[in-house]
């Protein structure tokens, strides 16, 4: 019985042998790859900030060249100037506005902490039945120093979390400049750029599969362009209309906090609550009276933004459930903070259009089997 010999072709087995090589030299040399990786980002983030800024503008130049019939380059030109114009004034203008405000409520902390302190202790003494009943007073008295600092502990982490990304914005300002002008190019040549994709995907997928993912990238841009573009312009109608109300009842700190409104009015489904707690305790320790007013101006503002204003500018076509919007800004929170809850519902509109998709796709399979 003769044995044949049949030769093993170990070139087969050389890209394995090199994957595992370099497999391991990366988990051998984590901290290495970590580094390697936040300096990739570093450097793409001038990128990032060019496709986000050029992604914002993007409607605007639509807008100006398909319905003023205005030029690409006089489009651009317009935008980027009232761009640059409010980057500016915000600059200039409004941050030292609210960092004064800040220092200024800071400073006056204490004198109204005692001015609320006696206001609440006069109110008590004026129901004399219920402070006999519930000796609400002595609970007042030894507990609102406790009362009056946690609040305070509040008022300042909530103001602290908000305006530390405007700090952090003004110290990348060197890559908001960078990252302007890319976004020039990118919307003169956005055509051209979105061929070269399709035609690179054509290229390296099956033909059914490049369609698909074009298909999706349209999708994507539909959902996350009307909410992110509809939903900061709601939130500034809300921060203006709070401003105008501050101005006219003379409401203390009117700009921080329109401007807090105005932020929190981002965050889906629970915002305006969220942004209605530090706004309420600004003021209830310079005028109650005028705090009441404010906390029920601002929960029928919440009611008219959720009814009327919102629908009008993003409109009904997210598609989401509380449940799911719910989730969405508990995970999105938990992974990127305020930002990752403004992002967190159109991410979650768009893997739900996906999932539905893939299941009536399934469904018409089966049928046809």
């Amino acid at each position: 019985m003769q044995f044949k010999y049949r030769k093993i072709p170990y070139w087969k087995y050389i890209p394995i042998i090199i994957i595992a090589i370099v497999v391991y030299k990366l988990v051998d040399n984590a901290d290495q790859l970590i580094n390697g990786v936040k300096f990739v980002l570093s450097v793409l983030s001038y990128l990032f900030w060019a496709f986000a800024i050029a992604y914002a503008l993007n409607p605007l130049m639509v807008f100006l060249e398909k319905k003023l019939k205005i030029r690409r380059a006089l489009s651009i030109s317009i935008i980027y100037f009232i761009f640059t114009a409010l980057i500016i004034f915000s600059i200039t203008i409004l941050a030292p506005m609210i960092i004064n405000s800040i220092t200024q409520l800071n400073l006056n902390f204490s004198e109204y902490v005692k001015k609320t302190a006696n206001w609440a202790e006069g109110k008590i003494a004026d129901f004399k039945i219920i402070d006999d009943q519930y000796n609400v007073s002595n609970y007042l008295k030894n507990n609102m120093e406790n009362i009056l600092n946690q609040s305070q502990n509040l008022l300042i982490t909530l103001i602290n979390y908000v305006f530390s990304n405007l700090i952090n914005i003004t110290s990348t300002i060197f890559k908001l400049i960078l990252g302007i002008t890319i976004s020039i190019y990118l919307l003169y040549d956005k055509e051209a750029i979105l061929t070269t994709i399709k035609k690179t995907l054509y290229v390296a997928l099956k033909k059914t599969y490049a369609q698909n993912v074009i298909s999706f990238g349209k999708k994507a841009n539909d959902v996350f362009s009307r909410y992110i573009i509809g939903k900061i312009l709601d939130s500034a109608i809300i921060g203006l209309i709070c401003f105008v109300f501050c101005m006219v009842v003379n409401i203390p700190y009117a700009l921080l906090i329109s401007l807090l409104v105005g932020i929190f009015n981002l965050i889906p489904y629970f915002g305006t609550l969220i942004g209605i707690v530090p706004s309420v305790l600004i003021t209830l320790f310079i005028s109650p009276v005028k705090a009441l007013w404010l906390l029920i101006f601002l929960l029928v503002l919440g009611q008219i933004d959720g009814t009327v204003i919102a629908p009008k500018i993003i409109g009904d076509k997210i598609g989401l459930n509380p449940i799911l919007i719910m989730i969405a800004i508990t995970i999105g929170g938990s992974i990127y903070g305020v930002v990752g809850m403004f992002l967190a519902v159109p991410f979650m509109a768009l893997l739900k259009s996906i999932f539905l998709n893939f299941i009536d796709s399934r469904l018409e399979a089966n049928k046809d089997s």
